[in-house]
């Protein structure tokens, strides 16, 4: 393996971990992060829900069916390219993984910078330019000062590409 950058994601019942990073660490220590893993999954089974869907709280939308990506991911698979491409998948994971209805400027904002293999601090600053653009698309609505929404074709569009990429 050469020192790049690689992505794991281990998913075993309701305990779910993700990395991100230098591949030698997969080499060096992939074993012993899943045997650990393993035992603490075993040791606490009775803990850890086995479907997060499951615990989503009145009033809140379930994640689509099961699904429950970061951004990061998220952005992975609807291939991000430019800071408008990444509020969509901002807006996705608030709209689909969280069950947000509505969202703020800052929490698009904040799931922006936490797509880290994505971000560029120019997406921020760029971000009112984005936003326009998107409401004038009609893939956002504006539902109020610094406040949106997923338009419904917008959210149809991103159900359908993201069901099967889980």
């Amino acid at each position: 393996m050469s020192n790049g950058t690689t992505k794991i994601r281990l998913k075993i019942g309701g305990l779910e971990i993700e990395y991100e990073g230098k591949e030698s660490f997969l080499q060096d220590e992939l074993f012993n992060t899943v045997k650990k893993a393993l035992t603490l999954y075993a040791e606490n089974k009775e803990l850890i829900p086995a479907e997060p869907a499951a615990q989503a709280g009145a009033g809140r939308a379930a994640p689509l069916g099961g699904f429950d990506h970061s951004t990061n991911t998220i952005a992975a698979h609807l291939g991000v390219s430019t800071g408008s491409d990444l509020v969509i998948a901002a807006a996705a994971h608030l709209a689909l993984v969280k069950g947000k209805d509505k969202f703020t400027r800052k929490e698009i904002n904040d799931e922006m910078k936490g797509a880290t293999t994505y971000y560029k601090t120019s997406m921020s600053a760029n971000l009112s330019k984005s936003l326009e653009t998107l409401v004038k698309g009609k893939r956002l609505n504006q539902v109020a000062m610094n406040n949106y929404s997923l338009s419904a074709s917008e959210r149809q569009s991103l159900e359908a590409k993201l069901a099967g990429q889980h």
